[in-house]
């Protein structure tokens, strides 16, 4: 899995009008935590956290993030754990930054996409797919994109399930 770099600024003022005049400034407010870290409060641009996010590993994506604080500079490994958006908007209001360290396995969830068209469906059947993700633990850079699973010998009435699944040996379902 490849890795996106990212510049943040760390800030002081915190708080809904802090927050307020960042997102009129085209900043992103930001909180990176961690188990080995103090959080601490930053601001991103948000043309570089929509180019990470829009990547097709979209929130399972490495970050190697640069702290900013005025005086000096820090580098840490980080991953996304949550965004917050507008409702209507659909824009980027807060996001948390979690360090990670890569030699420890962390839980996350990896979409699951289909290939091929089904036998069934020429048949006049439907596919439903009722997971879209599956939770995986594995360390930082063993992390897949995606689980691609081929439905094109579905009948209708079968099913697939996780054990069907290409899961190397490193990674625990």
């Amino acid at each position: 899995m490849a890795t996106e770099a990212i510049t943040a600024q760390s800030r002081k003022q915190t708080g809904k009008g802090a927050a307020r005049t960042l997102r009129r400034q085209a900043l992103i407010p930001a909180v990176f935590y961690g188990p080995e870290v103090n959080p601490v409060p930053l601001s991103l641009h948000s043309r570089d956290l929509e180019r990470i996010v829009k990547t097709g590993a979209g929130e399972n994506v490495l970050i190697d993030l640069d702290i900013e604080n005025g005086e000096s500079t820090q580098s840490h490994r980080a991953m996304i754990k949550e965004i917050q958006t507008d409702p209507v908007k659909q824009t980027i209001l807060h996001v948390d930054l979690y360090a990670i360290s890569m030699d420890k396995k962390i839980q996350l969830e990896v979409p699951i996409t289909l290939t091929g068209t089904p036998i069934g469906v020429d048949e006049g059947g439907i596919l439903q797919q009722v997971g879209r993700t599956i939770e995986i633990s594995c360390l930082p850079g063993q992390i897949p994109d995606a689980f691609e699973l081929d439905v094109t010998d579905l009948d209708i009435g079968d099913s697939l399930h996780v054990s069907d699944l290409d899961i190397p040996e490193e990674i625990d379902i």
